[in-house]
């Protein structure tokens, strides 16, 4: 093996999913030994097997409580007339309030103006850049179309490469 391992690899050593080891990076419980010029993490495996030494926990600890889940929001409406009438505002407003009860964490709104078939909208490309990066847990929308008319499998499917799911917050919006 080399000395230094892909998050799968580090994730399917310690038999845990990747999705858990970015958790672990973001809660500062277990850092990778540096990044690649890609932002890729890279684990010592030197240090990864003496996390697998078995260790006796007192059984009087509690366990720690789960971190809540991060998410970002992403509304849309499609032109600046829907923007005026206070449709984007009310959309980023139901988005916060179905994270809250579902107790995720929003680490960002993103809000777009423009077509769903224009794939050339800023925050699309922000959505994209901060999923990529492990910002988030969960992408959090009204309904799938607000993310994109055609090609949201792609992008489902691309989130899902890197350990986050998309969230439809539709039933609040009824």
């Amino acid at each position: 093996m080399p000395p230094f391992l892909t998050i799968s690899d580090t994730a399917r050593y310690l038999g845990v999913c990747p999705k858990t080891l970015r958790r672990w990076d973001a809660a500062n419980l277990l850092k990778p030994a540096f990044r690649t010029l890609g932002a890729h993490r890279r684990y010592d495996l030197a240090f990864i097997k003496v996390l697998r030494t078995p260790t006796r926990i007192p059984s009087s600890l509690p366990p720690p409580a789960p971190a809540p889940l991060r998410a970002i929001t992403y509304a849309r409406v499609s032109s600046a007339v829907q923007k005026q009438r206070g449709d984007l505002q009310r959309q980023v407003e139901e988005l916060q309030r179905f994270c809250h009860v579902h107790q995720w964490q929003i680490v960002k709104d993103i809000q777009d103006v423009g077509s769903g078939v224009n794939d050339a909208r800023q925050g699309l490309h922000n959505l994209i850049h901060a999923v990529s990066r492990g910002v988030c847990d969960l992408v959090v929308v009204a309904y799938p179309d607000r993310l994109a008319r055609f090609g949201i499998n792609v992008l489902r499917a691309c989130f899902a490469e890197w350990g986050t799911s998309l969230q439809n917050g539709a039933p609040f919006f009824i």
